[in-house]
């Protein structure tokens, strides 16, 4: 299903930035939902600005994980569905652990070999 890395810098770059945005992405949830409490719990927009700061965070996350995704040769459903399951809280945590295992040992391998 993976593809041979042929330039493991540009991938361990890729992984690097996906892992930020992953993360980034993660925490960027969390203020979401709590400005939702407050809006619809508490009648309180003290945290409306942050609905669209949210939205910008995640298309740095679709980006990151398409550029990640090409650079390792993943199928397009495999990206989709890392990027739905961002979409749940505390899923991108795990993903981004998930993710993290699996391409540094490429990463890894093919240094050495070089």
């Amino acid at each position: 299903m993976s593809t041979r890395i042929t330039n493991p810098e540009a991938v361990a770059r890729a992984l690097t930035f996906f892992k930020w945005a992953a993360i980034t992405a993660g925490v960027a949830m969390f203020i979401l939902i709590a400005e939702m409490v407050l809006k619809y719990g508490f009648d309180n927009d003290v945290l409306a600005w942050w609905s669209p700061v949210h939205g910008l965070i995640f298309m740095v996350l679709v980006a990151a994980t398409t550029n990640l995704g090409f650079k390792v040769g993943w199928p397009l459903t495999r990206i989709g569905l890392i990027l739905l399951g961002s979409c749940i809280p505390f899923v991108a945590f795990i993903i981004e652990q998930r993710v993290a295992r699996e391409i540094e040992p490429r990463i890894a391998d093919k240094v050495m070999t070089a």
